[in-house]
């Protein structure tokens, strides 16, 4: 369950902003709450602003801090600081995220100079429930220095993990975390009281799931032959004419013309690499993976071989005896297959990050996916965060006060973050309502002489 994430000197954001995931004062629909101890959160958070506002720049902060810490720093990130002042790009950028992790509550963040590439400060620490701070380790490479908490109570795992800490202490590309869980994996085995590392690892790698509107997707483990059935019913229940689904087979040089060169080779590598631990762990699963872009949908799936077969899906209306493939469906049915995996069972655990969710859906259509996951939220420990500029799910009323957040641009051109609980409503005072008098200022602004002196010439 992710708690929080703060963000400073990135894209729109100068000073540190934070979007918070802990429940507030709202009673209403406290049976979709997580609990645990003293800790609550809140199952969805709504991001809504204007256009320019910074909430895809929001979802690009979170995907950086993932990229970052999965393999190392991603294409094109070194104008990524906050640029509208100059003096940012030598001050570093922070990424800090609170998160719950094999049920225990932990704290990762690191900075950098983005404009150098230089990782200066990372840490990790653990919060207990009365709000304690138990250090992992600490590292600053401007010191040169890694530091072993109080976390670890073994000698001989503080010793290995103090030895590759401090060979790592000058290198300021590459986060430990990274390297940690990159080149000593048999650490994890010989030293289980070190295992946390890969487990906190893992977490940001596979249980945030971003998607954003153009990009490609990898994941989707509940599209298998013996789920087809039960999406296909999910699907046409959802009045999109779907009644059936299959997968046929596809030549690999058809989905390498379609798919960049390098995601390809990434995919195939990968899965490899997943083969060989699963023939080393006894495991007879044949690895497998799912990408997805707009109007493509592949999955890979690799033999003992190493031989690599690829299907799509092809999609079956009323008359049964006819399939379509997906890019001779509605952009709409293309979309929803971005979001139907949150509805079924193999969310649970998991966190969605979803920027423009309503993009080529019906407002109703909208409405309808999240009050779906609201109400099996108050049964699954799942989280969605969306960004959207349907502000017709304000006016349905299906969000806690705690569940929506605005994202506003400040007058020098900055992303600020203001949950609706700051705004103090009045209890009869209607959030939509709200949004359109201008209580919440989080319209656009519209220059309205302007226009006319622009359309007028």
């Amino acid at each position: 369950m992710l708690i929080r994430f703060a963000v400073s000197n990135f894209l729109s954001f100068d000073q540190q902003e934070e979007l918070s995931l802990l429940c507030g004062k709202a009673r209403k629909h406290s049976d979709r709450l997580y609990s645990n101890r003293r800790l609550k959160l809140v199952k969805c958070e709504a991001l809504f602003g204007a256009n320019g506002s910074g909430k895809s720049n929001l979802i690009e902060a979170l995907q950086f801090t993932q990229d970052t810490i999965k393999d190392g720093f991603p294409q094109n990130f070194s104008n990524k600081y906050h640029r509208l002042k100059e003096e940012n790009r030598l001050k570093p950028s922070e990424f800090e995220t609170e998160f719950i992790c094999s049920n225990q509550r932990f704290c990762f963040g690191f900075n950098a100079i983005l404009n150098t590439g230089s990782v200066l400060n990372e840490w990790l620490y653990e919060i207990s429930s009365s709000g304690k701070k138990r250090f992992l380790y600490t590292r600053n490479i401007g010191d040169e220095t890694f530091t072993i908490g109080d976390y670890f109570k073994k000698k001989d795992s503080i010793s290995k993990l103090l030895n590759y800490g401090e060979d790592s202490a000058d290198d300021h590309e590459n986060l430990f975390l990274t390297i940690i869980n990159k080149s000593k994996g048999k650490m994890f085995s010989d030293y289980p009281e070190l295992k946390i590392l890969r487990d906190i690892y893992l977490w940001f790698t596979l249980k945030l799931n971003i998607s954003t509107p153009e990009g490609m997707l990898t994941g989707y483990p509940y599209f298998t032959n013996s789920n087809l059935d039960e999406i296909a019913e999910l699907l046409n229940a959802l009045g999109t004419g779907v009644t059936q689904l299959k997968f046929v087979d596809i030549p690999q040089e058809i989905v390498e013309n379609k798919i960049p060169k390098d995601i390809y080779n990434q995919i195939t590598a990968d899965l490899e690499k997943k083969n060989i631990r699963a023939q080393k762990e006894g495991n007879n699963q044949h690895p497998a993976t799912v990408v997805r872009a707009r109007k493509e949908f592949y999955t890979f799936e690799i033999d003992a071989n190493n031989n690599i077969s690829i299907q799509t899906i092809e999609f079956s209306h009323e008359n049964n005896n006819i399939y379509f493939q997906l890019q001779e469906e509605s952009d709409g049915t293309a979309r929803l297959f971005d979001l139907i995996e949150i509805l079924f069972r193999v969310s649970n655990d998991s966190i969605y990050i979803i920027d423009e969710i309503d993009r080529c859906l019906h407002p109703a259509m909208t409405t309808k996916i999240i009050q779906t996951f609201l109400e099996m939220a108050k049964k699954r420990n799942t989280q969605l965060i969306i960004t959207t500029h349907e502000s017709r799910l304000l006016k349905e009323d299906i969000f806690r006060n705690d569940e929506i957040s605005f994202l506003l641009k400040t007058n020098n051109g900055s992303t600020i973050i203001k949950s609706l609980d700051m705004y103090q409503l009045r209890a009869d005072k209607k959030v939509y309502e709200a949004l359109f008098d201008g209580t919440l200022n989080a319209l656009p602004h519209f220059n309205e002489k302007l226009i006319h002196h622009v359309l007028s010439q």
